[in-house]
């Protein structure tokens, strides 16, 4: 599966309800799609959807991140329809959607197919959503349930794993700071450059002598600016909107990690309490009085239930019958829980090792990148002062 994400287009423009469409072409030999070559248009709201269909379908799977909205300058700016944002957003959504086309599951995923070859887009979309409301709200009743618990017997290989995600997050954050340090520095050397090739010009109209040459230097520092801006807003397009995909992958990780343990707490719980019954059922089995117990309470209960002529034997025998019923319940829930837990844990080490690979593929690519900018910045520069320096060497100087 091939995909690209092209030719972003206004709809609806000068309406209140304008938004940005994106084309997405796919190339495939998946089963299921219409043809082997499809191209669909959808908005940043349908990536949404589908982002959170795939997180539903497949809560094990680490999923790449969508671009933030918030992040973005064109939004803090309130231009969101400037070429600059849609471009951001254009490149975010085409590095997202490559990811989900060489991964394993999320690209044989039905919600996949329906996204990438939909003719009656609202319609499906409608369907979708109706089938997935109920779902959501047991999903978010789950989590909320065990999310301050802890889990009593980690496994060494997941602790080991995030610990390796926190320390990588750790990184990319301190390189996320330093790269904006950097851009703030350009930004100010930028102004700089411009204030210096102003004040050449006006050296220039002083000077009546060399004002040709000095007018040429100032426009070789001011056209030197210009490069220092194309190479600040290609870190700021590319190299720091990768850096924060790879943190936002990250924590796409240790989501999965946290589910994979509230698989296990689940499990835990059941485990607990099917111990509690089968102490309970022991304590009745090993003592002939009603409840077991050995306590002036209890002495009391049994006299108390002697008075009102309760059948103590038959009593106790019914308890019993009661608590191995509930011992044979919660023994089928440990063992469903259990597989449960296997199976997800399993496919979180998958999904970790894809995740390696994809990391390893997003820095090596981020890395080049910004590399590329770097040395395409050197070139531009390097030819504009190497064309001022034969007007300057050309200026005429009386020795005498």
């Amino acid at each position: 599966m091939e995909i690209t994400v092209t030719d972003a287009h206004r709809e609806k423009e000068g309406s209140a309800d304008s938004y940005i469409s994106y084309q997405i072409n796919t190339k495939t030999n998946m089963p299921g799609f219409s043809a082997a070559s499809v191209s669909v248009r959808r908005r940043f709201q349908d990536f949404v959807w589908f982002h959170d269909a795939l997180s539903r379908e497949h809560p094990e799977a680490v999923l790449p991140s969508l671009p933030d909205k918030h992040r973005l300058r064109g939004y803090v700016r309130g231009d969101r329809f400037s070429q600059e944002f849609v471009e951001k957003r254009r490149a975010s959504l085409e590095r997202f959607m490559k990811k989900i086309a060489v991964h394993p599951t999320l690209q044989a995923s039905k919600n996949t197919r329906i996204f990438l070859d939909s003719r009656d887009w609202n319609s499906d979309l409608a369907q979708q959503k109706k089938q997935t409301d109920d779902a959501r709200l047991d999903n978010i009743t789950d989590v909320l349930m065990n999310a301050f618990k802890m889990v009593k017997k980690p496994e060494e290989r997941f602790v080991i794993m995030k610990d390796e995600v926190d320390k990588l997050e750790e990184n990319l954050q301190g390189l996320e700071k330093l790269e904006q340090r950097i851009l703030k520095r350009q930004e100010e050397l930028e102004a700089d450059y411009r204030e210096f090739g102003g004040a050449v010009a006006g050296l220039g109209a002083l000077e009546t002598g060399i004002t040709e040459p000095l007018h040429r230097f100032a426009h070789t520092v001011a056209s030197f600016a210009t490069i220092l801006n194309n190479l600040s807003s290609r870190e700021d397009a590319e190299f720091l909107s990768e850096l924060h995909e790879c943190l936002a992958y990250c924590n796409s990780v240790k989501n999965v990690l946290r589910q994979r343990d509230q698989k296990q707490l689940d499990f835990e719980d059941l485990s607990d309490k099917l111990q509690q019954k089968h102490a309970e059922r022991d304590r009745l089995m090993s003592n002939g009085r009603l409840g077991g117990s050995a306590t002036i309470g209890g002495f009391f209960q049994q006299k108390m239930s002697e008075l009102k002529g309760v059948d103590q034997e038959r009593a106790k025998q019914d308890k019993i019958k009661r608590v191995e019923e509930d011992i044979k319940q919660l023994g089928n829930l440990v063992d469903t829980h259990l597989n449960e837990s296997t199976q997800f844990s399993e496919a979180t080490a998958k999904e970790y090792e894809i995740f390696q690979l994809q990391k390893a593929k997003d820095l090596r690519q981020c890395l080049l990148d910004y590399s590329a900018g770097r040395v395409e910045f050197f070139e531009k520069g390097e030819a504009l002062w190497g064309q001022i320096i034969p007007a300057l060497e050309a200026i005429q100087v009386d020795d005498d």
